[in-house]
């Protein structure tokens, strides 16, 4: 017996370390210590693109500056959570392989495009875009006495998918008085202030979109891994295997 007992001490002190590491996550459970993974609702990202900037009937505008209008705000939608923004070129691969198939002609590739609905609805369609944003110049004013700049932009937001508009936007971008630098740097200043409005009227009235919960690993793991009655499809019944009639 003597030999006995400490083999049997052995045996009741596992059993008791065991039965504190089954409870120690129980009772954590229990107090709140311990919390299981929840679904984590993330953003999804809608492309966007973005077609220059028509000129309209502003004449002291260098050659290029609608591009470049358009090309500010992209940068600026950059991180963005919402949008994925991206320049519309007449060289993108669908576009080219639109006019190859005789989908589009020349000119529905070129600008003008705020004057022309249709035509934007139509290339941003090829290009499998959520939305498309097109705009203009709608004014420039430079006071070379003052040393003042200002840019009007006017842009209209809309859904490709549904074709409908879902915001047009008007922002004005100044300079101060007595600016330093010359015309040229007058003008990008004011167009950055015009372009840095205009991103923020963007973001801040963003469209109704539902988002979609991203699973935990935990949960991702059990949904795909039914089996039997769960895995099959809702048409058909899971089969029961019952015993043959004694002959």
């Amino acid at each position: 017996m003597k030999h006995r007992t400490p083999s049997l001490m052995a045996y009741l002190a596992l059993g008791l370390t065991f039965g504190m590491l089954t409870l120690q996550p129980a009772d954590a459970w229990l107090f709140g210590l311990w919390k299981p993974k929840k679904s984590v609702v993330k953003m999804t990202r809608h492309t966007l693109v973005i077609f220059p900037f028509d000129i309209g009937s502003v004449s002291n505008l260098p050659e290029g500056f609608g591009e470049a209008v358009a090309s500010d705000v992209r940068t600026m939608l950059a991180n963005s959570d919402f949008y994925m923004p991206f320049l519309y070129r007449s060289m993108l691969a669908p576009i080219q392989r639109a006019k190859e198939d005789n989908v589009l002609k020349s000119s529905d590739m070129e600008p003008p495009f705020a004057e022309d609905r249709a035509k934007t609805l139509k290339l941003a369609q090829l290009l499998a875009a959520d939305y498309y944003l097109v705009g203009e110049i709608d004014d420039y004013q430079i006071d070379r006495t003052n040393r003042v700049a200002e840019i009007t932009l006017k842009a209209d937001l809309y859904d490709a998918k549904t074709t409908k508009l879902i915001r047009t936007l008007l922002v004005t971008g100044r300079t101060l008085e007595s600016t330093s630098g010359d015309e040229d740097e007058l003008r990008d200043i004011a167009k950055g202030v015009a372009v840095t409005k205009l991103v923020a009227e963007l973001l801040t009235n963003l469209p109704k979109t539902e988002a979609k919960p991203t699973l935990s690993k935990t949960e991702s793991t059990k949904s795909h891994s039914t089996t039997g009655a769960e895995a099959l499809p809702p048409s058909l019944p899971p089969t029961i295997n019952t015993p043959e009639p004694p002959k």
